[in-house]
């Protein structure tokens, strides 16, 4: 048996739920789907059998693990008890839940949040400071390459809508990888480039769509019925989510153990694109889009811990980078959010 090999069979020792382990069968279905496409619409990333030999394919597996693992693993820089396939749904490769395989082909990119070019590490830096509640790993950090290790293997085939070999796929130094894949010099980029591609990297089920403004003003009362009829059986009535063994299996909505008030989900715009597409888990689009408005602005208007880049003022906090669907600085039954907000990465010694 081949280091590989073993290293696949021992995934589901390394502390994932069952609805993370790898399935063999499902991967056998997945890929009789036609090439390059899901359900006809969408692209399809690669299955365990497309895993390379030797050290990068070891790479993939520990960013994998990460992925999925996030706050038992990597628990210097998590503070909260998400872990990244919260958000990115199905390990990083379920369509509409900004999977993995189309955000690493958009990046480098300019991001409005720190008014400058992103790197693909950079990227993900800010997710571990935002949505995991922590303090990012540093420049080079091994889990910052290992997650960019899985994210650009994701990748592969789903922008030429081609079949790859893995024993011939391009292995960038840790370096580039970390940079991400919208350059022009880029190992399967020109391939895409010259399938018809832009350098944009208009993919189809990349991010969360957005939805059209609501027909009606979301509305907390709304939200908190559909929240108790369709989320409070997995998150918990408070929003509190639910542990195994003192493990979250279910994430956190709001309170001390959730995304802080500097991640993309407290918009209430986010987090109903990502709530109509997928919640309740299993059935996209169960909810009209105004009940996916409506639980959002519930969801969005409870305290979480406070954003990192707070410097001790509120309102100057408030003007500088929040507004439009933030609520953040708003009065919401007698008080105002962010005053009450909750420590960044409580769990750091």
């Amino acid at each position: 048996m081949n280091k590989i090999s073993a290293i696949m069979l021992g995934l589901s020792l390394a502390g994932m739920t069952a609805a993370h382990a790898v399935n063999t069968d499902k991967l056998a279905i997945q890929e009789e789907l036609p090439v390059g496409k899901a359900a006809g619409e969408y692209p399809t990333p690669p299955g365990w059998d497309k895993l390379p030999e030797g050290e990068f394919g070891e790479k993939i597996i520990r960013g994998y693990n990460y992925f999925v693992n996030t706050q038992s693993l990597s628990p210097e820089f998590v503070g909260d008890g998400l872990n990244c396939v919260n958000c990115h749904m199905d390990a990083g490769k379920k369509e509409n839940a900004a999977p993995l395989w189309a955000a690493y082909m958009s990046y480098p990119a300019y991001r409005k949040k720190n008014d400058r070019i992103n790197s693909y590490e950079e990227r993900i830096q800010g997710c571990f400071l935002y949505s995991m509640n922590g303090t990012p790993p540093e420049h080079m950090n091994p889990v910052l390459v290992d997650l960019s290790a899985y994210a650009y293997w994701l990748a592969q085939g789903t922008m030429t809508g081609e079949q790859f070999d893995p024993a011939k796929m391009a292995i960038p130094s840790d370096e580039d990888l970390l940079k991400g894949g919208k350059r022009d010099d880029f190992p399967f980029m020109q391939a895409y480039l010259d399938n018809g591609g832009t350098a944009e990297v208009k993919t189809p089920g990349r991010g969360y769509p957005k939805l059209s403004d609501p027909g009606q003003e979301p509305d907390i009362t709304r939200g908190k019925a559909v929240y108790a009829q369709e989320c409070a059986v997995c998150h918990g009535a408070n929003g509190e989510g639910q542990k195994v063994n003192d493990r979250y299996v279910f994430p956190p909505l709001w309170g001390p153990d959730t995304y802080n008030w500097g991640a993309g989900m407290q918009r209430v715009n986010t987090a109903a694109y990502f709530i109509h597409k997928n919640m309740p888990l299993g059935q996209p689009e169960k909810l009209t889009e105004q009940q996916a408005w409506d639980v959002a602005m519930y969801l969005d208007t409870q305290e979480r811990p406070q954003d990192p880049r707070n410097k001790g003022s509120l309102e100057e906090t408030t003007e500088k980078f929040h507004g439009g669907y933030s609520q953040y600085g708003k009065e919401f039954n007698g008080s105002v959010l962010g005053t009450a907000s909750y420590p960044n990465h409580p769990n750091k010694p």
